[in-house]
């Protein structure tokens, strides 16, 4: 199960992709690291988090890591009407 309280790897996405569908927070802040800057685990979790229907907010690099933040669009607040 991946933790949603906390940025998550891009690879435990990669590894349990259909994980994504019980993701329920608004937003999800992805991770991944990369000696030669491929970032291949990032880009295919990308894609699985795009094609469940999450929208990419942004994304940055830092120093051999890189960040992506993603919205749920189908996010709705507790008692919040449909």
């Amino acid at each position: 199960m991946l933790d949603e309280s906390k940025a998550i790897k891009a690879k435990d996405i990669t590894d349990n992709p259909d994980e994504v569908y019980g993701l329920m927070r608004s937003h999800v802040l992805l991770t991944d690291s990369s000696m030669n800057a491929t970032f291949s685990n990032l880009m295919d979790a990308v894609d699985i988090l795009a094609d469940a229907g999450w929208e990419l907010v942004n994304i940055t690099y830092d120093g051999g890591y890189m960040f992506a933040m993603f919205k749920n669009p189908n996010y709705k607040r507790k008692n919040e009407r449909l």
